[in-house]
């Protein structure tokens, strides 16, 4: 399709760390496609300092930036801001499509917003489920009313898009894309931003890393508390382990975390870090444990066996695929858990096979081409060939 067919830019929607690093090498594909002059990135500043310090690593500037959010507003308040934001904008500039991400405030309102002005919305990362509308919460809905908006579903895997499909979406419509967070990962691997000393939690030689991430608004409260003092029952079973955990700045995490873990030996707590740093620690991890989707999908690409620290998953392959296990909040579910791994080299190595159910690196070439060709009017806009399996 050529550029001069388009009627408007196309948008970019994003406002978290995560939303930039998997829209990035989506951009990337979008203006090698379109050109640069009609791609336009919307920052939406939901995570104000993460987003805009990952962006700048990515080499990302915003072409329309929206106010930033309130500290301490609530989530209603930011997306009511940030609907009518989007809709004044979208007056004035008139995008052919809207491109959101995932299931944040951001992604839901930059959907809706396109959807009330009668704009297309191709959802990156569509069709996850939990089956369960408060777990994760808001996301879950928040994916699923996304979804519902859409006009192009670009699913990370097969079992999502036939999801999708057994929910009555268009079978014309969705395609197995793989995830784009691997190919940030490829990315990640080929750009040229080395780590500072200083970016680098020490970890003494010979120690075998833990790298622990919590943050989920439904592990706020006791099931916070049982996963502190899980990882710090771990650490004092095995003497040769070592955890970093980055701690998240929403205070009722951060109060739980510090409060618990913040003097036991051999528990590194950071602030939270920058991806390629963070990347660094997935890569040099012996274990993880984690309550982050992002980080489940990166670890198979560097063989790092996983323990999802929630009661559901909307992403469940690395389960079926024997590369990590959902275990929950209990604190003797975890310390067992755990401890299995970190006594059975075996198990260990059966669970840290370099293989990568969410995606091969080419999930921003397939929904480009899915975008080029419906914005041409193009049927199949994508062959079952053609697409992730």
């Amino acid at each position: 399709m050529s550029p001069k067919q388009l009627t408007g830019p196309i948008w970019i929607v994003a406002g978290t760390r995560p939303e930039v690093i998997k829209l990035a090498p989506v951009l990337n594909r979008v203006r090698s496609q379109f050109g640069a002059e009609n791609v336009q990135w919307i920052s939406t500043h939901q995570h104000m300092q993460l987003e805009s310090k990952t962006m700048a690593r990515f080499g990302i500037t915003a072409t329309h930036r929206l106010a930033e959010r309130t500290v301490g507003g609530s989530i209603t308040d930011f997306t009511i801001r940030t609907i009518e934001q989007l809709t004044a904008l979208q007056e004035k500039v008139r995008p052919s499509l809207v491109v959101v991400q995932g299931d944040t405030s951001s992604t839901f309102a930059g959907a809706l917003a396109a959807f009330h002005a009668g704009i297309p919305v191709a959802h990156v990362e569509a069709g996850l489920r939990t089956d369960d509308i408060h777990d994760p919460f808001p996301e879950e809905a928040y994916r699923r009313m996304t979804d519902a908006v859409a006009d192009l579903h670009f699913a990370p895997t097969r079992a999502a898009a036939d999801r999708l499909v057994s929910e009555g979406y268009a079978r014309g419509m969705v395609f197995s894309t793989g995830n784009t967070s691997v190919d940030a990962l490829q990315m990640i691997d080929h750009m040229d931003i080395g780590l500072a000393a200083a970016d680098v939690p020490a970890i003494p030689d010979g120690a075998r890393l833990l790298f622990v991430t919590v943050h989920r608004r439904e592990s706020w409260g006791q099931p916070l508390e049982n996963l502190c003092n899980a990882i710090r029952d771990i650490v004092e079973a095995f003497d040769d382990v070592h955890v970093v955990l980055p701690v998240h700045v929403n205070p009722v995490v951060r109060d739980t975390v510090r409060r618990v873990l913040q003097d036991v030996p051999r528990i590194t707590l950071t602030a939270p870090l920058d991806f390629v740093t963070c990347h660094f620690l997935i890569r040099r991890a012996h274990l993880i444990l984690t309550d982050s989707g992002g980080i489940t999908e990166e670890a198979p690409s560097y063989g790092v066996p996983v323990l999802i620290l929630r009661n559901a998953t909307e992403r469940p392959e690395s389960i079926d695929a024997g590369l990590a296990r959902l275990i929950g909040t209990n604190r003797e579910t975890v310390v067992a858990a755990a401890s299995e791994i970190l006594r059975d080299p075996a198990l260990h190595a059966r669970m840290g096979i370099l293989h990568n159910p969410f995606g091969d690196g080419r999930a921003s070439e397939r929904i480009v081409l899915g975008i080029k060709r419906y914005l041409a009017d193009e049927s199949p806009m994508l062959t079952d060939e053609e697409q992730f399996r």
